[in-house]
């Protein structure tokens, strides 16, 4: 059981962590873009800032709220799910 308890919170705390990862990864993709190389150095360094943001947000919350709190607030949110 205590297995599946921290397979879970560590998904839920990589959950929180790679969303800011794919926004950093979108910003230096097109950051290569405009630089005009896509093997620039851009890139990996967008998505270890973002990563590196991510995991300190989601330690963050871990030690505040905690996570399951946190995402659990999110879906209940009757403005995202619609219900009025």
């Amino acid at each position: 059981m205590k297995f599946t308890a921290i397979l879970v919170q560590t998904l839920l705390w990589l959950s929180i962590a790679v969303s800011p990862a794919l926004v950093g990864g979108i910003v230096g993709f097109f950051l290569s873009l405009y630089l005009g190389s896509l093997d620039s150095i851009a890139l990996p360094i967008c998505l270890g800032l973002g990563f590196v943001t991510g995991a300190a947000w989601a330690e963050r919350i871990r030690k505040t709220i905690g996570l399951s709190a946190f995402l659990g607030k999110l879906m209940g949110n009757p403005e995202i799910d619609g219900r009025n």
